[in-house]
Formats: C-alpha cells, sequence, structure tokens
C-alpha cells in the first residue's frame, strides 16, 4: 500500500503528523511504501499573522497534543513559508528525494527555532541534511522548475477536495482510498493502514482462489 503526505515544512500539524508516519512506517515497515510532497500552506504569499498568534497556535498545539513546540522561528506578518519548501523540493530535484531534508526543515525551525524562513538559512539546513554543497542547492532552488513543481503539487492536494494539511492520501491495490485531512494522530492512520491492507488481502485471495467468470 501507498501513503502520500501532503506538508508544508514550517506547518506545526505537519511535524506532528511527520512523527506519526515514524510510527507507521515501524509498524507496517515494507508493506508501506511512503512518498511526501509540498503544499504551501499560503502558496507564495505571506503567512500575516504576529507572534502572539502564533504563540496561540502553539500552545493550543501543545494542549491537542502533549507535545510543545517552539514559535520563535516566525519573523511577523511578512513571513513566507515558500523558500524553506522550496529547499526541500530543491533537494528532492537533486536526488534526496527521503525524508530526511524535510524532517531537518521541520525540526530546525519548530524544534530549534531557528528561522528556517529566511533563504539562506534554509539552504544551510537542507544542504547539511542532504549531504550536498550549499551552492548546488542554492542553484537547484533558484531553478523555475522547482518552483513550478511545489506550485504544481500544492495544487494536486487541493484538487482532492481538501485543505487543512497535513493531507495523507493511502492507496492500496485493488485500489481503494482513503484521504485523511488536518489528521495528525497515529492513531486513525493505522486503523486505515491496517483495514486498508487487511481488505487488499482477503480481495486478492478471494480471487486467486475464485477465477471471475
Amino acid at each position: 500500500m501507498k501513503a502520500t503526505l501532503y506538508l508544508d515544512v514550517l506547518s506545526l500539524w505537519c511535524l506532528y503528523a511527520d512523527r506519526s508516519i515514524d510510527r507507521l512506517l515501524s509498524t507496517y515497515g515494507q508493506r508501506l511504501q511512503f512518498d511526501w510532497r509540498i503544499s504551501l500552506i499560503r502558496g507564495e504569499e505571506p503567512l500575516g499573522y504576529d507572534r502572539s498568534a502564533q504563540d496561540f497556535f502553539y500552545r493550543r498545539g501543545a494542549h491537542l497534543t502533549g507535545a510543545a513546540l517552539n514559535p520563535n522561528w516566525l519573523g511577523g506578518p511578512t513571513t513566507s513559508t515558500l523558500d524553506a519548501n522550496l529547499a526541500a523540493e530543491a533537494a528532492r530535484s537533486l536526488g534526496k528525494g527521503d525524508r530526511s531534508v524535510p524532517r531537518a526543515l521541520m525540526d530546525a525551525a519548530m524544534v530549534e527555532g531557528r528561522e528556517v524562513w529566511r533563504k539562506e538559512v534554509a539552504v544551510e539546513v537542507a544542504a547539511e541534511a542532504a549531504g550536498l554543497p550549499r551552492d548546488r542547492l542554492v542553484g537547484a532552488l533558484s531553478d523555475p522548475r522547482v518552483r513550478a513543481a511545489t506550485l504544481r503539487t500544492t495544487s494536486e492536494m487541493l484538487a482532492l477536495g481538501v485543505s487543512e494539511r497535513p493531507v495523507i492520501v493511502f492507496e492500496s491495490d485493488i485500489p481503494d482510498r482513503a484521504i485523511l485531512s488536518g489528521v495528525w494522530a497515529y492513531e486513525p492512520m493505522q486503523a486505515l493502514c491496517e483495514t486498508m491492507l487487511r481488505d487488499e488481502e482477503r480481495f486478492l485471495a478471494f480471487n486467486a482462489e475464485n477465477p471471475r467468470p
């Protein structure tokens, strides 16, 4: 089965979901193929809220999840998540498409409080996580194809008819599809995986024993 996470690397709920994905992959291993795609919270526009609003969002997140994050990365209402996400997509374009770069950007911002929204900080974090020279990553980040890819996958998520990130799409081979929007916790993800994998196994076993007329 395949799971695709649509995320903005500066979304606290996407970070919480990323932690749940860790548990999911530990539970199902090779039975679950995972991929991530960028989905910008505000597109190319700034976030538009100040530090007091950010503090409120993070207190609320900690209240719901029990895990406090660091809001100090926010620069103010003009802060955009674009460059941080471009850095993740740029690393992917250079062959580093695993979870290490998005994870490093999320942790640097929301755990360490670093200003990852700034291009130079995003490049530093992403290059180190990817094991790439900074100048190569800067070049890729400036490639219009990388920007186009982030906008395309953002539109791709919205075309699913959902808007609350994180969005996780589960697809089995039979083929069934389930979409979770705004859901960050492990338990509903695990329940979906268990049900869909069970259905897939039973479906295929039945077909193998009962050729279709």
